[in-house]
């Protein structure tokens, strides 16, 4: 088990290191040059890189930018163990039918701010419970905290509980419950509070906490491991890029509609696209 500190953040060539082992091993050829990054500097000052590799990063850290078709918004939650798993009591109908959901993420707004939170978990409530959000309501405070009412176009009802104000370098923590008429579920183990680590090592220099999650990439906590199997995905299906841009647009358009909401003092609706789906 390799050794991975809450309070030393892997850097960005330890992730596209880690991303270039996973093409070699699985003989994925990228269509373009491309670099993975956790934030997108140079499409959030208005312009692209300053070479033609497509910039793959987190698409929450991402709402500011001038969408591109050299920028790939990656949904890296999607990839974690414990949300895959969740979908798929949905999906199996092992709870059912879902009647609530009830999501909270709070974070260090360094690392997290307030929007990028409410990106992930609009994008959460829709991809576990299979259903487009169609209205919402939301109260914010000084965009450091929020709580937003969720209507799904199947009836369920999602609150959404999310916070930007934990310390700089804490970990973000989170819980995602869905009840349902029959069952309830949650990635979480019953009455947690905040998220637990595998192991505990303390010694004269501190704690370190230790939880490896993927079994091809040691060293990598599960944020950086999703974001990593998000973008080999990415590379590994080019179609799937502009499906990716096309949630990131609608996403983008939830989170600017919940701020609208708090200053209207309103339930707002979610206009229909094109294709005349919420």
């Amino acid at each position: 088990m390799s050794v991975v500190s809450f309070d030393a953040a892997t850097s960005g060539a330890d992730l596209n290191a880690a991303l270039e082992r996973l093409l070699r091993k699985y003989d994925v050829a990228p269509d373009l040059p491309w670099r993975l990054e956790r934030r997108c500097e140079a499409f959030e000052r208005g312009r692209g890189p300053d070479d033609d590799a497509l910039l793959l990063v987190p698409g929450s850290l991402a709402t500011g930018a001038a969408l591109s078709e050299r920028l790939v918004p990656l949904l890296p939650w999607r990839s974690e163990r414990r949300f895959v798993e969740l979908r798929g009591l949905v999906a199996q109908r092992t709870i059912a039918p879902v009647l609530m959901g009830r999501l909270a993420c709070h974070a260090d707004a360094n690392r997290m701010p307030l929007e990028a939170i409410l990106y992930r978990e609009f994008d959460l409530a829709e991809w576990l419970i299979g259903s487009p959000i169609v209205s919402l309501y939301a109260s914010l405070h000084q965009r450091r905290a929020a709580n937003v009412i969720l209507r799904l176009a199947d009836g369920t009802i999602c609150s959404v509980e999310a916070s930007a104000v934990l310390p700089p370098g804490a970990a973000l923590q989170d819980r995602h419950e869905l009840i349902a008429r029959r069952g309830v579920a949650s990635d979480r183990a019953v009455d947690t509070q905040v998220a637990q680590a595998s192991v505990y090592v303390r010694n004269a220099a501190g704690q370190t906490q230790c939880t490896d999650v993927d079994f091809e990439l040691f060293g990598l906590d599960a944020g950086d491991a999703s974001l990593v199997r998000a973008a080999y995905e990415a590379l590994g299906r080019p179609d799937a890029r502009s499906a990716l841009r096309r949630t990131h647009r609608r996403l983008c358009r939830l989170v600017d509609l919940a701020i609208e909401s708090d200053q209207r003092g309103e339930r707002l609706r979610m206009a229909t696209d094109e294709g005349g789906n919420p």
